[in-house]
């Protein structure tokens, strides 16, 4: 499984390789099955390729599936180790992000509306990400918008 998993993250270092991209792509979701019927989605082996998930759509231009994947193992991780823990600190961090790319204002209020409440409890209410989420949010559901 480790030359499966090292197979997948070789095809990160190109991301112009469309081809491969899309092969890890398809590698690491089934990893990620094998790895949950193992592990479980809380066990880090299955966070981690989760999170790979999300990095692999982040490469491909689909920031909306990347900032889904990332809000996802955020939850995750504050199951596995708790608010404050440094990969759950860079999970969120990622989710905003990847979500700072999503143009659809749909997707932009839906992924965000779920983000600020994860932002608020990792990175704290008033945190500079929290009122930044909460704002885009906010503009995004305006009318006219």
């Amino acid at each position: 499984m480790h030359d499966r998993i090292a197979s997948v993250a070789s095809a990160l270092h190109d991301p112009e390789d469309r081809h491969a991209l899309g092969l890890a792509g398809v590698e690491a979701e089934k990893l990620d099955q094998e790895l949950t019927q193992k592990y479980g989605q809380g066990h880090p082996h299955t966070v981690n390729i989760r999170e790979l998930r999300g990095w692999i759509a982040h490469l491909a231009g689909d920031s909306e599936t990347a900032a889904r994947w990332y809000l996802h193992t955020t939850g995750l991780q504050i199951s596995v180790h708790g608010p404050t823990h440094e990969q759950t600190q860079g999970s969120v961090r990622r989710a905003v992000h990847t979500w700072q790319q999503v143009t659809d204002p749909v997707a932009v209020v839906e992924i965000g509306s779920d983000l600020a409440k994860v932002v608020a409890a990792v990175l704290g209410p008033d945190s500079d990400a929290a009122r930044f989420v909460q704002a885009r949010v906010a503009s995004s559901q305006a009318p006219g918008q």
